[in-house]
Parts: structure tokens; sequence; C-alpha cells
């Protein structure tokens, strides 16, 4: 009985830990470092997200590296641009071994010039309206249509956005509800559509 009991013991302590071990750390910096950190037995995955916001010629940015419940890495980058001169870009690289989010990982470019796509356009943060309803041109690979309505929260800072422009493929995978991408770093959407931007001689209706 106690020999039983013994071995029980040990499977625990060694199932403990043989947990995943990432990297945790935040910054709004395009890169940061931290210490390696167990995960919680339900998340199997190391994160790292990169973005880029830059606004009316201002740019801001923000890393973050934390463990993740596989289910909700998106991998790969995106873009998004919205009327205002307002441009989103991020990166996200998930992966399932010790220490493996150490490093960083680039932040995707956007082309400035039109390919001759366009989407529906309007930004809205907080209490502001930036932009009426209006008609925005996509630029180089960015083909698809973005809508989306939600909270993004970062740390203590929240905000709420209703928004409309162009997009990259990669933005096509957001869904709905609540959604982390590392530490810090919480979105909620109640609302998400992509679809395909029409040519600037066709409709720009959302389908």
């Amino acid at each position: 009985m106690w020999v039983a009991l013994l071995l029980c013991l040990l499977s625990a302590l060694l199932a403990t830990g043989s947990a995943l071990q990432c990297e945790v750390c935040a910054s709004r910096k395009q890169s940061c470092s931290g210490r390696l950190r167990p995960c919680a037995p339900s998340e199997g995955t190391c994160i790292t997200v990169v973005a880029e916001i830059r606004l009316e010629g201002n740019s801001f940015s923000y890393t973050g590296k934390s463990c993740l419940e596989p289910k909700n890495c998106e991998p790969g980058p995106f873009s998004l641009t919205y009327p205002h001169n307002v441009t989103v870009l991020a990166n996200i690289a998930c992966c399932d071994t010790d220490g493996c989010n150490a490093g960083a990982i680039p932040v995707p470019t956007v082309s400035s010039v039109p390919n001759g796509r366009q989407c529906p356009s309007y930004l809205r943060g907080g209490p502001h309206l930036w932009n009426g309803k209006g008609v925005f041109a996509c630029t180089g690979t960015v083909d698809h249509c973005v809508v989306e309505s939600g909270i993004l929260r970062l740390g203590d800072i929240k905000l709420m956005k209703s928004a409309a422009g162009c997009g990259s493929p990669g933005a096509c995978m957001k869904r709905l509800l609540v959604k982390k991408y590392a530490q810090g770093l919480v979105e909620m959407l109640s609302r998400t559509n992509c679809y395909p931007a029409p040519w600037a001689s066709g409709s720009i209706g959302e389908p």
C-alpha cells in the first residue's frame, strides 16, 4: 500500500515538473524578454505577439509573450488599414517546446501603393467618431474588407471600437467572443466579417 502511495506521489511530481515553460513578458517596444514560467495544464502553447499601430504619423509598438491554450493560437501576420491614417500591423507565432518563444519576430509591412480594390470604411474609438462612413482604397497585397466591433483591452487600458477598412487574409481568422492573444492583451469581438475586396469599378456593399 505504501509503495503504491509513493508511486502515485512520484507520478504527480513528475507531471507537475513536465509542464510546458514559456518566456513571459510584455513591452511597448518591438521586443521583450523575461523569465521562463510554467504554464497551466490547459496551456500547451507558447506565444509571441508583436504589433505596431500607426495613427496620424505616430507609431506605437507592443510585444507580448506568454503561455496560451492551443485553441486560441491563430499564427501568422496580418494587417488592417482604416481611414484617418490608422494602420495595425501584427504578427503572431506559436510553438510548443520549453522556451521556444525566446527571441523576436518581425512586424509585417504593407505597401502604400493602391491595388485597385476598395472597401467601406469608418472608424470609431471610444465615444469619438474619427471618420464618417465612406470608401477606402486598399494597398499592396491587402485585398480583403474587414468589419468588426468589440472591446480591446491592453493591461488596464480599455478601448471600445467599431471599424471597417482593408485587411490582409490573415485578419479573416479573427473570431467572435473573448480572444486572449498574450499576457495583458485581450480582445472581445461582438461582430466580425471578412470578405474579398471588390475592384474599384464594382459595388462596395458588404455581402
